[in-house]
């Protein structure tokens, strides 16, 4: 097998893991073959808010709505900059867990401070595989008494000194309660933004203030902008939904699944050397297995489970690419591609030779306790191909291979 296909398949061709339909829906006829058929283009990137943010009133429009953290954050005390830039640290993870609704908004002269809860998308593993993009429950994960804090800083609105001299003259006059003198004193020249008197932060202007100060619009003297400036940042921060802009930046495994998805196509490879197990193929073994590990969340919300990827091994038996074909959520299916991914195998055998090939794994994940842990730390023992298996302390009989079973194709028809 060569490297450039490797290259080709695991990474931008999403279609070579992509075979013949396995569930149609009604724009999709059921007399056509996939490559006949209009295949779904991938959502568009979409906004959380089409016009300014200029009041409190306006940022309502956020309150109750279910959206996703673009940036896939996983802290609970966010702080942006006015670009919708991450200010500080924060961890990573899947896009199963950044899930938010926002319950309440707060509007200050110099940020915007949004309180929410953050929530965990379960995928259903049972139903129908065409529907399993949208087949999800969101669950809590925000523990009670807390709450997940987002804070965006405003661009800030400068009034030029001339209007507040303005402002102030006209007060006193107001307050003396007479007209003025007629030998007042001639006004004085409007100061310009040449002039050696005004500084970038006096004109508020932005690129007087670039030009000096290197940077970047600090300040504005038009509040639409600024409200502008702000729906820019908080549509960088948020999506309403998966939109193309969020997929595309996924993990290629998860784009598999959701091209598929998109597409109403079974995920298969559509090279003809890489065989699947059945008449006339020896499957592959499954020889060690590493056993992936749960999360806090998915254990405090108690989440459990059974997820299937399609894997496709080479002719060494080495894993060369994984799409999730039925997820779980949760953040778990990113441990079980990775734990996936550093298990090794026997590869398929077909007439004596070692092959590419294609299989299925389910892997199951169970929520951890004391208990739980005695009852899954089975002895190992060889079968009469050499391969481990566990051996149930109960029935005395083999059990799944650790958390991974490896399905023949038969399994599957």
């Amino acid at each position: 097998m060569k490297l450039a296909w490797i290259v080709a398949f695991a990474l931008p061709a999403l279609s070579s893991f992509l075979s013949h339909p396995q569930q149609t829906s009604s724009n999709v006829p059921t007399n056509q073959t996939y490559s006949d058929a209009k295949a779904a283009t991938a959502p568009a990137t979409q906004d959380v808010v089409a016009g300014p943010l200029a009041t409190e009133e306006d940022l309502h429009q956020l309150v109750g709505r279910e959206l996703y953290i673009r940036g896939l954050w996983l802290s609970d005390d966010l702080h942006f900059d006015m670009y919708g830039d991450l200010a500080g640290q924060s961890p990573k993870g899947s896009f199963t867990l950044c899930a938010v609704e926002i319950e309440k908004v707060r509007l200050t002269k110099k940020r915007v401070e949004l309180e929410g809860l953050r929530y965990g998308m379960h995928f259903a593993d049972e139903g129908n595989w065409s529907t399993q993009s949208t087949s999800f429950d969101r669950i809590r994960v925000t523990p009670k008494k807390k709450h997940l804090l987002i804070t965006i800083e405003r661009q800030q609105v400068v009034i030029p000194r001339k209007k507040n001299e303005d402002k102030k003259a006209e007060a006193k006059g107001t307050a003396a309660k007479g007209p003025a003198p007629a030998a007042a004193a001639p006004a004085a020249p409007t100061p310009t933004a040449t002039s050696p008197a005004v500084t970038p932060d006096d004109t508020g202007d932005p690129a007087t203030a670039t030009a000096v100060k290197g940077q970047p619009e600090p300040t504005t003297m038009d509040p639409a902008k600024a409200a502008d400036r702000l729906r820019y940042a908080v549509n960088r921060i948020f999506a309403p939904a998966l939109d193309g802009k969020m997929i595309a930046g996924m993990s290629d495994y998860w784009q598999f699944f959701y091209q598929a998805q998109m597409e109403h196509k079974s995920i298969e490879p559509t090279d003809p050397s890489i065989v699947r197990p059945g008449p006339g193929v020896d499957g592959p073994k499954l020889l060690k297995n590493l056993v992936p590990v749960s999360n806090e969340y998915a254990q405090h919300a108690e989440v459990v489970g059974v997820a299937s990827y399609k894997v496709i091994l080479d002719p060494a038996g080495k894993p060369l690419a994984v799409a999730v074909y039925r997820p779980i959520g949760f953040g778990l299916d990113e441990t079980a591609v990775d734990s996936i991914r550093k298990s090794t195998f026997a590869p398929a055998i077909k007439d004596g030779k070692a092959m590419s090939s294609v299989i299925d794994m389910t892997v199951a994940f169970r929520i951890y306790s004391k208990r739980t842990a005695a009852a899954t730390a089975a002895p190992v023992v060889q079968d009469a191909a050499g391969v481990g298996q566990n051996i149930s302390p109960v029935t005395g009989k083999p059990t799944l291979p650790g958390l991974f079973t490896v399905q023949a194709e038969a399994a599957n028809q």
